[in-house]
């Protein structure tokens, strides 16, 4: 059984072609330098989702799973707990300190902690929290009690606790808006300044819109293109108010992957732009450069006045970007828990963050 994710299926699909992901180097920065990196927060269990909202960095951390290891497939078992998490990442006392907003959420993964999936998304607005929590079926053998009621969940993150504010599975229960396999994954979610929020449904291939007193409806679908389902995996606003979407659909070696523009308004699609490797990550500066996280290329790309600038960084998921200093923030080793994980018969370093400064 896996907790039933589009983005852990593809990733060990793909771990021996990503498994050589070289240590950070980058292509030329501003004025010609090479972008400098700095790992800002280290120790953590399987960091997806940035947000960056008034100097803080919030992180999504799947998790490090359980003791509890249910079914057993290709890609073997599951086991699950509640190791999930929201985290603050914030500049204090001349360093770089990071402390758990809320924790103690579900979350599923391998054996040896790695590849989960928990909360996967966060988005912060003005103060205010909100996570998206992955979905697991009644017959996956997970239990459904309290914190449980979790899965598949938008969840409002504050002095300690979730509280669950829209249920976003049950949109692809109820319309199934691919017409598609029944499947969700909320896998990430962008709060709006109106008050509504967006949640990518990596597995249902679509978007989920959120009214600001807590109705779900269905939003936007994504078609299918290249033989592949779309997979939407990110969101970021556009300087031009317009809603941006990465998807997973896309390989290293086969970069099909697109990032979709929306209208924020009506859920229409206004176009796309590709060739991309698979999307975990999207952001954009105040000067409307875009920067794309490809995790299985290892990259974050920088897309601006047509040019695109690669630095590399192994397993890259979230992407922020500080509206005030324009300095980049991007999840690193984000397949692995705080103790790494094994690939290819070597261990990887623990989840992290890293600041790409001059990019």
């Amino acid at each position: 059984m896996r907790m039933r994710t589009g983005l852990v299926v593809a990733t060990s699909v793909a771990l021996a072609a990503a498994a050589g992901i070289a240590p950070a180097t980058a292509t030329a920065g501003h004025g010609g330098g090479k972008p400098v990196i700095r790992v800002i927060a280290k120790g953590l269990d399987n960091p997806r989702q940035l947000s960056y909202d008034d100097g803080h960095l919030y992180v999504a951390e799947a998790g490090r799973g359980g003791r509890k290891c249910v079914g057993e497939g290709p890609e073997g078992p599951t086991c699950v707990g509640l190791s999930s998490a929201v985290t603050k990442i914030y500049w204090d006392g001349g360093a770089w300190k990071h402390r758990r907003v809320v924790q103690g959420l579900p979350s599923g993964a391998a054996p040896d902690g790695g590849f989960a999936t928990g909360v996967d998304g966060v988005s912060a607005l003005h103060g205010e929290v909100w996570g998206v929590e992955t979905y697991a079926p009644p017959e996956a053998g997970v239990p459904t009690k309290p914190p449980w009621n979790a899965l598949g969940k938008l969840l409002r993150v504050g002095h300690g606790t979730a509280r669950i504010a829209a249920d976003i599975t049950a949109v692809e229960l109820k319309y199934n808006p691919h017409k598609a396999s029944v499947e969700s994954n909320p896998y990430a979610v962008l709060a709006l300044p109106d008050g509504r929020r967006i949640v990518a449904d990596a597995a249902g291939n679509d978007l989920v819109v959120v009214s600001p007193h807590g109705k779900a409806r269905p939003f936007t679908v994504f078609p299918d293109h290249d033989g592949n389902q779309s997979v939407p995996t990110s969101l970021a606003l556009g300087p031009d108010g317009k809603l941006y979407v990465g998807e997973l659909n896309g390989e290293a070696a086969k970069p099909t992957a697109r990032v979709w523009r929306v209208d924020p308004w009506t859920g229409k699609i206004l176009g796309w732009k590709s060739g991309f490797g698979s999307i975990t990550g999207l952001a954009f500066s105040d000067d409307g450069g875009m920067y794309v996280s490809q995790l299985f290329a290892g990259v974050v790309t920088k897309v601006s006045h047509g040019k695109r600038t690669n630095v590399k960084v192994p397993f890259p998921a979230g992407v922020a970007v500080d509206p005030y200093d324009g300095e980049v923030y991007v999840s690193a080793w984000s397949i692995a828990d705080r103790d790494g994980t094994v690939l290819e018969g070597r261990k990887t370093p623990g989840g992290q963050v890293w600041k790409i400064i001059g990019f």
